[in-house]
């Protein structure tokens, strides 16, 4: 854990880890779709339409979590803790709908081209959530459930960290897993850096698919349906999300949604004509 990377000399401004991973993320995102964009030949300033993305994003991530951890999170907590986004608290899902509206709405405003715009940049959105997650790592949420001590991937909490008990211990002292005397956490998943490989991963296979044959505007259903299936499957061995419906925690049911949606999308989109000729630009 590293929640606090570093100091700024005299002004003592602290350089949380979380969103210094969410900023690297962000910067290397829109530099790659840009660079993408341009290959394509399309005339979109991306790194205004990233920013877009970015706050829109982040306000839908925040409300969503907000809505979800409330009673754990912010019950108690004044009303200002909703915009402390520096120290993690935002889910995928709502930052994808608040995302999607806010670009939806600066698409129409400035008439581009939506459909070729999201199939430049929809491989490289998984490289800014990739970089979430390892900032999730550094923050310390988003922790796995307990495994075996010998699960050779395992990662171990400490106990606490500045002062206050890490999520994951608190969240086992809670359930009755470990003492208030014990040193450390349980043995946990390394869901954090798993998600964020897997999210790396889809960003290559994403990029590779649409730069060949490919249904116009299918770029970013089919992120969803390949993120779906993989955040319903990492989300068994997730330690902080309670069982929401049918034993399923609420991302999985989110994702099941998403993933039946977004096929039928996908599916009428390659009914239509697929985009061929682009490959000749892209080799």
């Amino acid at each position: 854990m590293m929640p606090e990377i570093f100091r700024i000399p005299i002004l003592h401004w602290p350089i949380q880890g979380y969103g210094l991973m969410i900023v690297i993320g962000f910067l290397l995102c829109t530099w790659l779709a840009s660079r993408e964009a341009r290959r394509r030949g399309l005339q979109v300033d991306v790194y205004n339409f990233g920013v877009v993305m970015l706050l829109t994003g982040l306000l839908g991530g925040r409300i969503f979590h907000y809505i979800q951890f409330y009673e754990i999170e912010y019950a108690d907590a004044p009303w200002y803790a909703f915009f402390a986004i520096w120290k993690g608290g935002l889910v995928f899902f709502g930052g994808a709908v608040g995302g999607i509206l806010g670009t939806i709405f600066y698409i129409k405003s400035k008439k581009i081209d939506g459909a070729e715009l999201f199939d430049a940049i929809s491989p490289f959105i998984p490289v800014g959530m990739g970089f979430g997650r390892l900032g999730c790592l550094m923050n310390g949420c988003c922790w796995g459930g307990v495994c075996s001590e010998g699960f050779p991937l395992a990662l171990i909490f400490p106990r606490d960290h500045g002062g206050a008990l890490t999520p994951a211990f608190r969240s086992q002292l809670e359930r009755g897993l470990i003492s208030d005397k014990a040193a450390q956490a349980l043995p946990v998943y390394p869901t954090q850096p798993l998600e964020a490989a897997v999210d790396f991963f889809l960003c290559g296979l994403l990029w590779w698919y649409l730069r060949g044959p490919s249904p116009r505007g299918g770029g970013l259903p089919l992120l969803f349906i390949l993120y779906s299936i993989s955040r319903f499957g990492l989300e068994f061995l997730r330690g902080d999300n309670a069982p929401f419906f049918l034993g399923l925690t609420i991302s999985q049911v989110v994702a099941v949604v998403l993933l039946v949606a977004c096929t039928g999308i996908f599916i009428f989109l390659w009914t239509k004509k697929l985009r061929i000729p682009i490959l000749a630009g892209l080799s």
